[in-house]
């Protein structure tokens, strides 16, 4: 990845320190699920209402927080939630999804939709420090220059508030496509990697990345540190690994593989806190919740031992000439 890249608005890089570690470690639980966390939650989801979802969601991330450098949570049963409830501590970092549920259809049609009545005025308004936006995108789709305008519209709007935009491209088979076929694989894992460097390209400040290969065998893994190598040689932005709630031990070889590549964290969610929502016995919830902060410790550790840390600093005569005396005459206006 090239650093020396173009992040010196003062206000964006204030809100990546918050959701970053004190040396640059980007370490976030993931929790703006909506209906597929509802559904981990009890053997049968229509019983579980408004207020047991965000309790969840409240009681995870007073859990976790002592791990996290950063939430990622949504505004209908977390953002405001957890603020108001003090389960997420001021020292922590806060993300919010922009994006609409739609995680399901499988289509050449298939858009990014916004959540109504949500913007990113009200999470600059909120205190979020980071916007993210999941992509679903193909260069071989019928929508694909829609989904290229999602992006660069959504980078000029998060620009004029000095709020970052992490966006997450999602690699998505077509209905006459195999995903379980060894050429569609390979096909995914150059999708994964090509989607990176485009989306990089429009603009972004953050990505959030699917991992681009398989770690089943010994080869599968050397193949998969060459396609993380090859992504982060593209891109000239911070990037952190999604975990699409893959079992613990294989995310866990996913960070080691994306870190040693030069991926700077994770992104998080079921593969962390999956148990710890969907058992309901008390004894055994009381364990597992155990086992999501024990992981979230292991992967800060695989982070730390083979990451590359985003944290720039500018000093002397380079901080002088990035921000001069009256800076913010035109700062803004």
């Amino acid at each position: 990845m090239n650093t020396k890249q173009n992040t010196m608005d003062p206000g964006k890089l204030r809100s990546i320190q918050r959701v970053t570690t004190s040396d640059g470690f980007f370490l976030v639980c993931a929790l703006d699920h909506l209906s597929d966390f509802q559904e981990l939650l009890d053997p049968n989801p229509k019983t579980v209402d408004y207020r047991r979802t965000c309790d969840a969601k409240i009681g995870l991330t007073r859990l976790l927080a002592s791990e996290c450098s950063a939430f990622l949570l949504d505004a209908r049963f977390g953002l405001a939630q957890v603020i108001a409830s003090r389960a997420l501590p001021g020292s922590v970092g806060l993300m919010a999804s922009i994006e609409d549920e739609d995680y399901k259809p499988a289509t050449a049609h298939r858009k990014t939709r916004y959540r109504e009545y949500w913007s990113t005025k009200q999470m600059k308004l909120l205190g979020v420090d980071v916007c993210k936006l999941l992509w679903f995108y193909r260069p071989d789709s019928e929508v694909a220059e829609h989904q290229r305008e999602v992006v660069r519209s959504l980078v000029r709007e998060c620009a004029e508030l000095s709020l970052p935009l992490v966006v997450e491209p999602i690699w998505f088979p077509f209905e006459d496509e195999d995903p379980k076929s060894a050429s569609w694989k390979e096909r995914r894992v150059r999708g994964i990697v090509e989607s990176a460097h485009e989306v990089n390209s429009l603009g972004v400040d953050i990505l959030k990345v699917e991992f681009p290969g398989y770690v089943d065998t010994e080869e599968g893994r050397a193949k998969a540190l060459e396609a993380c190598k090859q992504l982060d040689a593209g891109v000239n932005v911070p990037w952190m690994l999604l975990s699409a709630g893959v079992g613990y031990q294989a995310f866990k070889a996913q960070v080691e593989i994306a870190s040693r590549a030069g991926a700077s964290g994770f992104m998080a969610g079921r593969s962390i806190w999956r148990d710890a929502a969907s058992t309901h016995d008390p004894k055994k919830r009381e364990s597992a919740a155990k086992d999501a902060h024990s992981r979230l410790s292991e992967l800060a550790a695989v982070t730390r031992r083979h990451g590359r840390p985003f944290a720039p600093k500018l000093e002397g005569q380079e901080l002088t000439d990035a921000f001069p005396e009256f800076w913010y005459a035109n700062w803004h206006r």
